[in-house]
């Protein structure tokens, strides 16, 4: 695109580079104008320790110029070298824009360069925003923090997080940034073990990526401060690093070791940000029951330790079968076909089935759930189990997929059941 203002500009500036001896005070534009052009690759620098500096190197191709001004689309300063080699701190899309000048005219194009750096290793890919936005928060699971004896043959603790942990979430960027959001507050091990505002974390990350050994995140010390860097809980671990011991596309498992040698085990999951009304549609889809193949389908807590009073055991039989079944219009039905587990006394009973009944559904406020359905307060209507909750029917969806769910029943008050559902 022609502008011959700022051609006049450009020229005027550069005239006494140019020809000093010129004896012309106005500049005339002459030629054609400038047309720009480029082409870029990646330069081969591959590293075990993630993300690296990738170095671009661009090839000017304009013709009819003779001054360059790039924008590399990362934030960092402009260049006016003609054929530059650039580092991008990580992996991503960047739009790269060239201005260049002619005698004539400027013109500027504009390209999309993509650098998977980092990103091409399978597990940062998975941990880190690759393109994509990735959110990782706590598990859900009744050991989502477990400690073991320093030869890992002897478990100390297990149990699901605290209640201000839970909405939790880390971002680990392409770049090395990693942003922790406690959401208001997070359980401080450093501080008494208590629910506390604004705990600072590390602002960078790199991950450690070596051929045949577990991936290693590690975290940078906290700017001005004397705490510890963390994943999960806040403990002090030895050398901010955290051992990769498992993990897929939405779940991973940390390990690190604590200041008397014992090591503790995180585990969270990836952030799935659905709205009310699709977790009502997955959760109408079809049928639900109790998953009676996880070793521990119901377990009974409070908010703060949600394993307290019961750490989950095998279902009865008559559990096995009962069927939930919910309508896109706010109905639930229960199939308990001919026996229902009665709680208490905690034995298989009468059948209790019931069909269409209403039940409201929100969202969920001050406490763990991404939605919440309420149930009337009427005898034998539930869900999941008989005892659960008394007196308020309250149960809070916490994650919810095509095939699997994980309901929490009560008001985060008192005494809360934890259940996990499989489609039928």
């Amino acid at each position: 695109m022609k502008n011959n203002s700022l051609i006049a500009f450009l020229l005027l500036a550069a005239l006494p580079l140019i020809n000093s001896s010129c004896e012309k005070t106005d500049p005339s534009l002459t030629g054609t104008a400038s047309v720009a052009d480029f082409s870029f690759v990646e330069n081969t620098a591959v590293s075990d320790t993630l993300p690296y500096p990738i170095a671009i190197t661009f090839t000017n191709n304009s013709t009819e110029a003779f001054m360059y001004q790039w924008n590399f689309g990362d934030n960092t300063s402009l260049s006016g070298v003609a054929n530059p080699v650039h580092y991008y701190a990580g992996g991503g899309t960047y739009d790269v824009r060239l201005t260049s000048v002619g005698s004539n005219g400027n013109n500027s194009v504009t390209k999309k360069l993509y650098i998977e750096g980092a990103c091409q290793f399978d597990f940062f890919k998975k941990l880190a925003e690759c393109g994509n936005t990735t959110q990782w928060t706590w598990s859900n699971d009744g050991d989502a923090i477990k400690v073991w004896s320093p030869d890992a043959t002897q478990v100390y603790f297990a149990g699901a997080a605290a209640s201000c942990q839970v909405d939790d979430i880390y971002t680990f960027g392409a770049d090395g940034s990693l942003t922790y959001n406690a959401n208001g507050t997070t359980f401080d091990v450093q501080s008494g073990y208590s629910c506390q505002p604004d705990i600072p974390n590390a602002k960078n990350f790199h991950v450690v990526a070596k051929t045949g050994q577990k991936p290693e995140i590690i975290l940078d010390a906290i700017e001005g401060s004397n705490r510890f860097p963390f994943i999960g809980t806040n403990d002090k671990i030895a050398g901010n690093k955290y051992t990769v011991m498992s993990y897929d596309d939405n779940n991973m498992t940390l390990r690190g070791t604590l200041s008397d040698g014992a090591l503790l085990d995180v585990k969270l999951k990836k952030v799935v940000n659905l709205t009310l009304d699709q977790i009502l549609a997955k959760l109408s889809a079809h049928p639900w029951k109790l998953d009676a193949a996880d070793a521990a389908p119901i377990v009974v807590g409070i908010e703060a330790s949600p394993t307290a009073y019961f750490a989950g055991g095998p279902l009865a039989d008559c559990q096995m079968d009962d069927e939930y079944s919910f309508s896109a219009d706010k109905k639930i039905s229960y199939n308990a076909n001919g026996s229902t587990f009665i709680a208490p006394p905690y034995s298989c009973g009468a059948d209790l089935s019931y069909n269409n009944i209403d039940f409201t559904y929100g969202a969920v406020s001050g406490v763990a759930g991404i939605a919440q359905f309420r149930l009337p307060l009427t005898t034998n209507i539930f869900f999941g189990t008989t005892d659960s909750p008394n007196g308020v029917n309250l149960y809070r969806i916490l994650e919810i997929s095509d095939t699997k769910m994980i309901v929490r029943a009560g008001d985060g008050s008192g005494t809360i059941w934890t259940m996990k559902f499989i489609a039928k």
